[in-house]
């Protein structure tokens, strides 16, 4: 384009020269030919054309092209009808442009372009015109039609610079202007530069060996020879030596160039084979290079694969995930980390903690991280963060990680959520210790008002209590106390539309949560009512039983909006389900102490009451039976004397029973009382042997002591004689028909007492639950009895500090040992 722009330039100062009558723009030299006005309008649509092509090109617009092909076909046109015109001898446009000035030259042909241009400038004006074409058959007559035209218009060059200005004969036809040859000249450089794949400059642009060697060699062989020219004849103007000396020194001066040039060619083959060689080891290394390059881009590859792999498990695992450098900058942090700490994983990493986080709250993170630091060893700690819904919990496990110089100041961490396990442990062992406080309560009037009382103290609630909603009244009731099946009194009432939209599930026994009384749609409308009178401006219920008419719940309350969270209601449920059942429980046991209390008075007063006649009954028996001991033996006699002595004993027996319900009573009450003097338990055993020998006898079952010296303490002669009464009769009727081993000993300032038969047994289970009130080891139809013996036995027993207890097995008979501290 700048050669062409040149052009353009050369030929439009020749047009103005011939416009402002300037010599010096026309022809340059004095003496020279001037270039004529047809031959620089010619030039000038060459340019054009030329100047088109290049920015079709730059554009990629094919059809740009066909305004360059009508301005180098015009060019052709004007220089083909030139030759026509020196064929003809007519004249077609010479007078044209310039008239008057034209033609005041001395010239055969004024006005005309000499035939020598107009025939260089038919060649360089095919060579635009095929330069124009799209197809690559028309372009390849553009490098010959350029280098023709190109080297005609350097041979006028040559021969004005030497002064060769008659060729032929013919001066004025031949000849050639300066300005037009330069011109010429530079369109077809412009079209060489058109056509890089073809021709000369496609040689030059080769990268092999010869485009080096072309490049290198071609500006030299160019540049030397015209300028040896140029040199020999500026010594000639100057007269310094003749023409033919000037030619003789050329020849030898061009022998010695081409000598250098050889030379010069042979080193750059030479640095060319070099090269080749170099290039050949930097092609291998690149090759090496490149492989290596490649390995690397796919570990890379692998390694971002590996790494998209790790980070993508990391965001889809629950816990909190993260990596800090030796400063404690975030490296690598999953996607519970950015929710946790509410910025995205761009700003995270690279961050420190105390940036995102509050101060004190990075402070303890660092801290835990300077431990992991400092031993090299992990750490399980636990740390809290405050979240937008409240103060979580995090069991964080932090570990070592080595940095690239193997020490380990990189620390990696995984933070578990425990929050929901901490609220659930700590709402466990609330409700545990709360059910522990309850069990022991024994009153169920107070129990539901123990259990808001915690509740509330354990809520923060401004007030808490227990609700009564009756239905058949419409009112609600506020009381401290309620005991279940009774009317509440003295509470405080409240009128149940106050309640609003919450009526609906008070009467279906709901869960009713109230956050702000202003806002909630259920109560908003009497806000002002309840808030201003009843200083309610959030509620939590639960509820508690339905009694008929009665819905209780258990309720707090806040003086303030307040949001209950889940764990609060949940809370509350609980609260609910436990308290009801212990309520239930303890208004049973208080229901069943009191019943046992009758039951213990009935039969303490029975038990006197049947006493009271069962005394002088057995004075007459035994006075009748004196009696009759005096009267004759007959057959009549011996009839009383029997069934007298049936009677005796069955009102012996009903007497010991009901000696027994007496002593059942007293113990239940606490009220057994003993008498200790000195006692010597082995005359006790034989007196109460001597008394059960008419019994031993009927069920043959002998009685044996064994005894070997007496054995004397401080008891209660009574009660120690209703102690041995009560084991023997048990083995009398449950061993019968086998001997009775009684053994007496002392053992440990311990007076021992053993009764061993060889009855039916004991299963061991039954071992410690024969000794309970009214409890017995087999079947009531087997064998009478009400079950108080043993109770009353180890009632007695426990009285003097001792202790009872049983060896046996089913069908091995039992032994019975009484060990009893002599008191002494």
């Amino acid at each position: 384009m700048v050669l062409s722009v040149a052009v353009v330039i050369v030929s439009i100062g020749a047009l103005a020269g011939w416009a402002l009558d300037d010599p010096r723009l026309r022809t340059w030299l004095p003496r020279h030919q001037p270039m004529m006005p047809v031959t620089a309008v010619a030039l000038i649509l060459q340019a054009l054309a030329v100047l088109s092509v290049s920015a079709a090109r730059q554009r990629k617009n094919a059809s740009s092209s066909l305004p360059a092909s009508a301005l180098a076909a015009a060019s052709f046109f004007i220089t083909l009808s030139t030759l026509v015109e020196y064929a003809t001898g007519k004249v077609l446009f010479d007078r044209l442009l310039f008239e008057g000035a034209a033609h005041a030259m001395p010239a055969p042909f004024p006005g005309r372009m000499s035939l020598y241009t107009a025939v260089v400038a038919s060649f360089t004006a095919l060579a635009c015109l095929s330069v124009s074409r799209g197809s690559r058959r028309a372009r390849a007559f553009t490098t010959p039609c350029a280098a023709i035209g190109g080297l005609l218009a350097l041979l006028s060059l040559v021969g004005q610079v030497h002064g060769a200005r008659v060729l032929l004969g013919v001066t004025r036809m031949i000849g050639m202007a300066v300005p037009s040859a330069i011109a010429t000249l530079l369109i077809g450089l412009s079209c060489f530069a058109l056509t890089p794949e073809r021709g000369i400059l496609a040689a030059l642009l080769r990268g092999g060996s010869s485009g080096v060697l072309l490049r290198r060699l071609l500006l030299v062989a160019t540049v030397l020879p015209l300028g040896l020219a140029v040199l020999l004849r500026l010594g000639n103007y100057a007269e310094l030596y003749s023409l033919t000396f000037s030619f003789s020194v050329f020849v030898l001066l061009t022998l010695v160039a081409f000598h250098v040039l050889a030379y010069l060619a042979a080193g750059v083959v030479a640095r060319i084979e070099e090269d080749r060689v170099e290039r050949a080891v930097l092609v291998a290394a690149r090759a090496q290079v490149t492989a290596e390059r490649d390995r690397a881009r796919a570990f890379a590859e692998a390694l971002r694969q590996h790494q998209a792999q790790l980070q993508a498990i990391a965001d889809h695992a629950p816990a909190a995930i993260y990596i800090k450098d030796a400063e404690g900058r975030l490296v690598l942090v999953n996607r519970t980390v950015e929710l946790a700490y509410g910025k995205p994983r761009e700003e995270l990493l690279g961050a420190f903690e105390r940036d995102v986080l509050p101060r004190e709250t990075a402070a303890v993170f660092h801290a835990h991280d300077a431990i992991v630091r400092e031993h090299g060893l992990p750490v399980e700690v636990e740390e809290s963060l405050v979240l937008p819904d409240g103060l979580h919990t995090y069991l964080s496990i932090k570990f070592p990680l080595p940095s690239p110089d193997g020490a380990p100041s990189f620390v990696a961490g995984i933070s578990t959520d425990i929050t929901e396990k901490k609220r659930f442990e700590e709402r466990r062992e609330f409700l545990l210790a709360l059910q522990s406080e309850l069990l022991h309560h024994e009153d169920p009037a107070g129990l539901a008002g123990l259990a808001v009382t915690r509740l509330g103290e354990r809520l923060g609630a401004r007030g808490a209590g227990l609700v009564l909603v009756d239905l058949a009244a419409r009112e609600a009731v506020h009381v401290r106390e309620y005991e279940y099946g009774r009317r509440p009194h003295d509470a405080e009432r409240f009128p149940l539309d106050v309640w609003g939209g919450t009526l609906v599930e008070m009467r279906e026994g709901q869960v009713i949560v109230v956050h702000d009384t202003r806002t909630d749609p259920r109560m908003s409308a009497d806000h002002e009512r309840i808030h201003s009178k009843y200083g309610v401006a959030s509620l939590l219920m639960a509820p508690l039983f339905r009694n008929g008419e009665w819905v209780a719940y258990l309720s707090a309350y806040t003086s303030m909006p307040r949001r209950w969270t889940d764990d609060e209601v949940k809370l509350f449920r609980e609260v609910a389900g436990i308290t009801w059942p212990l309520y239930e429980n303890t208004r049973l046991v208080a229901l069943l102490r009191d019943a046992v209390h009758a039951r213990d008075d009935f039969l303490s007063i029975a038990s006197h009451e049947l006493k009271t006649p069962l005394t002088p009954l057995l004075l007459r028996l035994e006075s009748l039976e004196r009696a009759t001991a005096a009267q004759p033996d007959t057959p009549y006699v011996r009839t009383v004397k029997s069934v007298l002595d049936v009677a005796k004993r069955q009102m012996r027996r009903l007497t010991d029973l009901t000696t027994d319900l007496l002593d059942a009573t007293r113990i239940q009450a606490g009220k057994l009382s003993v008498e200790r003097e000195e006692v010597d338990l082995v005359e006790v055993v034989r007196d109460v042997c001597q008394r059960f020998a008419p019994d031993a006898a009927r069920v043959h079952a002998p009685l044996l002591v064994d005894a070997a010296a007496p054995v004397v303490g401080l008891w209660d002669r009574l009660r120690i004689e209703q102690v041995v009464d009560n084991l023997l009769s048990n083995a009398l009727k449950y061993g019968p028909g086998k001997p009775i081993r009684m053994e007496v000993c002392v053992a440990a300032e311990s007076a021992v007492f053993t009764v061993r038969d060889q009855g039916i047994g004991i299963r061991a289970e039954d071992h410690e639950r024969i000794f309970g009130r009214f409890e017995r080891a087999v079947s009531e139809r087997s064998y009478g009895g009400l079950g108080l013996g043993l109770h009353i036995v180890r009632a007695i027993v426990q009285a003097f500090g001792g202790t009872i207890c049983v060896h046996s097995a089913p069908g091995e008979g039992a032994a019975f040992t009484v060990t009893l501290p002599l008191g002494r």
